[in-house]
């Protein structure tokens, strides 16, 4: 089935707006680049999006994990060697995510051996990467922009995301909502931020895996399939994120 062109509205909408908002600001007030990059990777935007999508996990939201390693790359790539303002790397990267995505929603086969392929991929990737990426400390930022700004520019962010939310498909779940704000708040310290990604691949991997489980075999709905997907998610991500906090990781 074509993807409708037209929006649609959920009631889970504006939660998401409250929520990516409370953690946009919490970004910005966070000094420690480690701590950012941990908010950036819980995955309540992930969670309300499919609820306000109403559709099973597939291949879509896998790939969308691989499209925001593009992100976080391109904005590093754009920033620090190209020598791009951080604001226009962010938008370009942005719009080549929206690209990207709607370009592979409306191509994408929706079946298991896709979805199953994509997730192996992500999850293959995400493992080297962690093991080859070195931890380096970066300095701490916090950035000046007004609180209102930010507010507004979070929320337009979202607002977009929504209203093409029907064409995205799953790609609009994984939409690098936090991330956007993440880059510009550390734009300093965009190695840490980069760093994280492999972490949310092998965590948010896992967790649209058991959510797919869960909606295919035991034929849950959104709600508890997503319960599934969190307590898989926490299996993984405290370990993790305990080993590379006490500096036990690759360094």
């Amino acid at each position: 089935m074509e993807p409708s062109v037209f929006p649609s509205f959920s009631l889970w909408d504006p939660l998401l707006l409250v929520v990516v908002t409370l953690m946009g600001t919490l970004l910005a007030y966070i000094p420690d680049a480690r701590w950012k990059a941990f908010i950036l990777g819980l995955p309540f935007p992930f969670t309300i999006s499919n609820l306000s999508l109403g559709l099973p996990v597939g291949p879509s939201q896998i790939l969308g994990i691989a499209s925001l390693l593009l992100f976080v790359q391109q904005v590093r790539l754009l920033h620090l060697l190209a020598k791009l303002p951080i604001v226009p790397a962010i938008l370009i990267s942005d719009a080549t995510y929206v690209a990207l995505a709607l370009i592979l929603n409306r191509l994408l086969p929706n079946n298991a051996a896709i979805f199953w392929i994509a997730a192996g991929l992500v999850l293959a990737t995400g493992l080297v990467l962690l093991f080859a990426q070195t931890q380096r400390r970066e300095a701490e930022h916090r950035s000046p922009l007004p609180l209102p700004i930010k507010v507004v520019a979070i929320a337009a962010v979202v607002i977009v995301i929504v209203l093409l939310k029907n064409l995205l498909g799953g790609f609009m779940a994984v939409f690098p909502m936090v991330t956007t704000i993440a880059a510009y708040e550390a734009r300093k310290s965009l190695w840490t931020i980069s760093a994280q990604i492999p972490v949310l691949m092998i965590t948010l991997g896992p967790m649209i895996a058991a959510m797919w489980l869960a909606q295919h075999l035991l034929h849950a709905s959104i709600p508890l399939s997503l319960l599934a997907g969190w307590a898989t998610f926490l299996a993984i991500l405290l370990p993790v994120s305990w080993w590379r906090m006490r500096g036990t990781g690759p360094q």
